[in-house]
């Protein structure tokens, strides 16, 4: 007979005779379960942007950070810190682009917990829709102000946006949460000591935060600016402009200068190497072609300049790049579609499909049958077969 069998027996004689029932052994509870949970998988993330003031990290973007960052891959499960009721989800006007607002009651204390930047805010919760904690409520996305896929996660004492912000780190930590731990990588938490701003266009430095302030001074196109860490007032900042302080609105300043016509150069030999450090001895980073637009990234230096192209950085001789594009070769497509390939062959991979009459310009003489060629924004081959120094 089972040990569990036995003490059913004795417990039923015991009643029966009315004797005492021996003392059973209490199993202890466990610790009490964290009344939060991760928004996003253990490990499945990094810690970036912290809480508080910081530089603008992208043009219009805030210089006070209100919540907490989370790095992670597009299309990670978010899910919602605790038990409560959707009061906000889908599209915002604001920099988060999509996001969702839950209000929660955790140990009598009420707070809301704010989502921003996923794919699709109202794809699994909708506005008065009660939700369970750790229930899954969105996906990770760059919806927004945004330079990467991650989640930025707002703690609000009271509710939101009535309420209080608050660091959701230690606020979560209190109550068992401890995201520091359970992140895969954690940034160092520094603020800087000044951050540095251009100006977007031509723009007014004004007395006070608000248009109805005179105007200082007029910044030029790439005007430099400089300011202190969350120096604003709403959508104002607080900056100093060859010596005069004033206020600018934050949709006109970026934390990178405005490309213009005049900034951009042009590769003027038939091909021209873009290599990894300012040497010809240095490795290739890439190839580039007559014409093709490259932006500087800093000043030259003996006889060598910073650029980005094509979605790489490196550097290239200033004596082969121009100011004014050089005349290249223009050809139509004459076919209903043509497609760009990544070489030249109908064996690689087609990047885009031209529509007949597109204009394609030539970066090198053809060969083969085929034409390196860009067009749309894009490089790559079509065959020669197709096209027509005549617009079809």
């Amino acid at each position: 007979m089972s040990t569990v069998r036995r003490r059913l027996v004795a417990l039923v004689l015991c009643g029966a005779l009315g004797l005492v029932a021996p003392a059973v052994a209490v199993v202890p509870a466990t610790a009490a379960t964290p009344p939060v949970v991760s928004p996003l998988p253990a490990k499945g993330y990094g810690l970036s942007s912290y809480y508080g003031p910081r530089c603008m990290p992208v043009k219009g973007s805030s210089t006070y950070h209100l919540g907490q960052d989370m790095e992670s891959s597009r299309g990670v499960d978010i899910d919602a810190v605790a038990a409560g009721k959707v009061t906000r989800a889908g599209t915002t006007s604001g920099g988060f682009g999509q996001w969702i607002v839950i209000d929660h009651t955790v140990g009598g204390v009420r707070f809301s917990s704010v989502y921003g930047h996923m794919l699709d805010g109202d794809r699994y919760v909708k506005v008065g829709q009660k939700v369970t904690k750790g229930q899954h409520i969105a996906d990770v996305g760059s919806s927004g102000t945004s330079t990467s896929y991650h989640l930025h996660l707002e703690i609000w004492k009271g509710a939101y946006p009535s309420g209080t912000s608050t660091d959701p780190l230690p606020f979560l930590k209190a109550r068992g949460l401890d995201l520091v731990k359970n992140a895969r990588s954690v940034a160092q938490r520094t603020v800087p000591s000044s951050c540095t701003y251009y100006a977007t266009e031509r723009l007014n430095l004004r007395s006070g935060p608000s248009t109805s302030y005179r105007v200082l001074k007029v910044l030029p196109v790439n005007g430099r600016m400089t300011a202190k860490p969350g120096a604003s007032s709403g959508y104002w900042l607080k900056v100093t402009y060859s010596g005069t302080t004033g206020w600018v609105h934050r949709d006109y300043a970026s934390p990178s200068r405005t490309v213009t016509a005049s900034t951009l150069r042009y590769v003027t030999p038939s091909t021209l190497i873009m290599r990894k450090t300012p040497s010809r001895s240095a490795s290739t980073v890439v190839l580039l072609y007559r014409s093709q637009p490259v932006r500087p990234t800093g000043a030259a230096k003996n006889g060598w300049l910073p650029v980005t192209a094509t979605g790489h950085r490196g550097y290239v001789e200033t004596k082969y790049l121009a100011t004014h594009r050089p005349a290249t070769t223009l050809s139509y497509v004459t076919a209903s579609s043509l497609n760009l390939r990544k070489g030249p062959s109908t064996a690689t991979a087609r990047i885009i499909s031209l529509p007949r009459g597109k204009a394609v310009r030539h970066l090198k003489a053809p060969s083969g049958g085929w034409a390196l060629v860009t067009a749309s924004g894009k490089i790559g081959y079509v065959s020669t077969t197709y096209l027509s120094s005549r617009r079809p």
